[in-house]
């Protein structure tokens, strides 16, 4: 049984003083989640750092990785398998209850839009507020997204920003209403920043390099298991 989100309480009964644990089977209630999506190609530190700090920023209940089957902007690139990648997540999160992995982009295969996971995550929680955690540097090219301005609509868009990235900069080069602009540059969280990238990643490995310090253990383990990115 997933007892994450559950309520335990222990009750001291008169007739013989003994302390008795109740599980009261009261699901505690989502009232802000979270959704990052991505390749995760694979999960690493710089992934964690992000979805840690928006949670604690963001006051979540919950924060939602959702990996793509085929990412609209990196067409021409096809990560491994999805069941590896969502598999790996799972690792990195399972000790986590603030931390869920979701397989509907996996599952519903093709292109995976934005718009579409927005859709189908505010379905299964229809009394929760979205908030939808992208990296600062999409906001340049977020007019070209599929339906977004519905996207905007039908969610809270929240851009995450590292030490060296003006948001200023990126503001100017993006082609979105002014008003669009304004929204997200006030939304703005600045996360930790720490330098990794999952290409670096896959690079090491393909070359026989470490990457101890760049994911946790456990995907370090798993990849070498499953012979992946050699």
């Amino acid at each position: 049984m997933d007892v994450r989100g559950l309520e335990f309480v222990v009750r001291r009964y008169p007739m013989d003083g003994s302390l008795r644990p109740l599980f009261k089977m009261k699901q505690k209630p989502i009232k802000r989640i979270g959704v990052f999506g991505g390749s995760f190609d694979p999960v690493h530190i710089g992934h964690l750092t992000v979805a840690q700090d928006a949670f604690d920023q963001l006051d979540l209940d919950r924060l939602i990785f959702i990996p793509a089957w085929i990412s609209p902007h990196k067409q021409d690139r096809h990560p491994i398998d999805g069941k590896y990648r969502l598999e790996m997540l799972k690792l990195a999160t399972k000790d986590d209850f603030r931390f869920d992995v979701s397989d509907i982009e996996i599952t519903r295969g093709g292109v995976s839009y934005s718009f579409d996971t927005i859709q189908q995550v505010k379905v299964e929680y229809p009394n929760s507020d979205v908030f939808f955690i992208i990296g600062l540097d999409t906001v340049v090219d977020l007019h070209r997204w599929y339906r977004v301005d519905e996207l905007f609509e039908s969610c809270t868009v929240i851009p995450f920003g590292r030490g060296g990235e003006s948001p200023e900069e990126v503001a100017e080069r993006s082609e979105l209403t002014l008003a669009w602009k304004v929204q997200l540059l006030d939304r703005l969280i600045r996360i930790h920043e720490i330098e990794v990238s999952a290409s670096e990643i896959r690079m090491r490995i393909a070359e026989g390099l470490s990457v101890q310090t760049l994911v946790p253990s456990e995907i370090e383990m798993y990849i070498t298991e499953h012979h992946l990115y050699n």
